[in-house]
């Protein structure tokens, strides 16, 4: 066969790979969920929604599930936001053993290939999810069997610093609003404990009001030893529960800013077997915390700031950098099979040799996924409010102490029930353009 002909055959045949690459996978998921995101963060949920629908219409796969639920929970569709969170959790649960496939895929092409069941996190947060949503869609039973299995899917892994305080913290409030209370005083237990023992892992102490209503419920059940011993260590000598009278309670949980995105890093490093340096591609979160506004709720009981309860930003970061060291040595296991292959490749030819090459660099991509539309951080806070219909402001709020954005929410407040809402914020919506017809009214 001439030279020119085997040439253009070879070339034909890269341009073919290269195609389908490309179609598969090969670009990193942060490129991929680049307009998705950005339109998040400019506040255009619904066009986010819109690119989101589009990816996996038979939500098989993991990750486009979670972001879709998030966007339709945002929107309102509280519903529909369980129904695609629901194949999350059923996806997850199916991929619990990984096929010996997945991971030969991994050590030849890259570890983009493997399904997504989610950082062990992102999986806890699903059911965190959802059961806001029953809230929002007043179904107290459906949201107290989510916090039932997060419970169980947490006592699986064993080791008790995997267990999410802020999980644990809600399940609380949940069993409080349905009369639970030895139940919510357990939950706010463990939530207080753990705050502690996850300090490596978000640097959040033990929020205030969690304080608080551990100490409310103690008092109230008669657990005085108790009591006045966390008051001690609590550091809240002066602490007196609040009476009931004719009021009632509300929570106001908010999602706040963004969750932060995988980058890729590309690094050359000694592989052992080749005695040699090879090219490796990592993910990495290249961006600092983005720092987020103050929020704070205003009700006709005054205002008060919202507290952290979960720093999404640094679980995200923690679970890339205890997962590095195995992503490391999958990537040089990786480096060392395609230069072999490389090598064989060109005992046949030199051109076969380029093109391997070639088809291995553009396969060596780190996996960038994760699950980015999540806040940076969720924030809570708890008041008394008097009972029947009020009216309360989540305000959002800069370093100057100005507004920046207000969200107004009405909520029935029943006397002695706790009321939730919830809300997820990153950026005021934006004000469509006038049109013509709207100028000349």
């Amino acid at each position: 066969m001439p030279y020119m002909v085997l040439l253009r055959q070879y070339s034909l045949w890269l341009l073919l790979v290269m195609a389908c690459l490309s179609q598969t996978g090969c670009a990193t998921y942060a490129r991929k969920a680049g307009t998705m995101h950005s339109n998040m963060q400019a506040g255009r949920i619904a066009q986010a929604a819109a690119i989101a629908e589009k990816q996996d219409a038979r939500g098989e796969d993991v990750l486009a599930s979670m972001n879709k639920g998030i966007l339709r929970r945002m929107l309102g569709d509280y519903a529909g936001s369980n129904a695609i969170l629901e194949k999350a959790k059923q996806r997850i649960d199916a991929l619990y053993g990984v096929s010996v496939t997945e991971q030969l895929g991994a050590l030849t092409v890259n570890d983009g290939v493997r399904d997504y069941a989610g950082d062990r996190y992102e999986q806890v947060l699903v059911h965190a999810y959802m059961a806001l949503n029953y809230i929002a869609l007043d179904d107290l039973d459906a949201a107290r069997v989510e916090m039932l299995q997060a419970d169980v899917k947490m006592r699986e892994w064993g080791e008790q610093p995997d267990e999410d305080p802020f999980v644990r913290y809600l399940s609380g409030i949940i069993y409080e609003m349905l009369g639970e209370i030895d139940d919510a005083i357990i939950a706010y237990r463990n939530a207080a404990q753990l705050y502690g023992d996850a300090a490596k892992k978000q640097p959040l102490d033990v929020p205030d009001q969690l304080k608080r209503d551990l100490l409310t419920l103690l008092h109230r059940e008669g657990m005085h030893e108790e009591y006045d011993k966390l008051k001690k260590q609590f550091g809240m000598s002066d602490f007196k529960p609040a009476k009931a009278g004719n009021s009632g309670e509300l929570v106001v949980i908010l999602s706040n800013g963004l969750a932060p995105v995988r980058g890729e890093n590309a690094i050359h490093t000694f592989a052992t077997e080749l005695d040699n340096m090879v090219r490796i591609a990592l993910p990495a979160y290249k961006h600092k915390k983005q720092p987020l506004k103050k929020a704070r709720v205003v009700s006709s009981a005054g205002s008060r700031y919202l507290e952290p309860v979960e720093d999404v930003d640094a679980l995200a970061r923690r679970a890339l950098q205890d997962d590095m060291a195995v992503i490391t040595a999958r990537a040089i296991a990786r480096a060392v099979i395609k230069h072999k292959a490389n090598d064989k490749a060109d005992d046949k030819s030199s051109l076969a040799g380029l093109l391997t090459k070639i088809t291995n660099l553009v396969t060596e991509r780190a996996d960038t996924r994760s699950w980015t539309t999540l806040p940076g951080e969720i924030q809570l806070s708890r008041i008394r409010l008097p009972a029947g219909e009020q009216t309360v402001r989540i305000e959002l709020v800069n370093d100057a102490q100005h507004v920046v954005d207000s969200i107004e929410r009405k909520v029935t407040i029943r006397k002695g029930k706790i009321s939730l809402i919830s809300h997820h914020w990153m950026a005021p919506v934006p004000v469509p353009a006038a049109t013509p017809a709207d100028q000349k009214r």
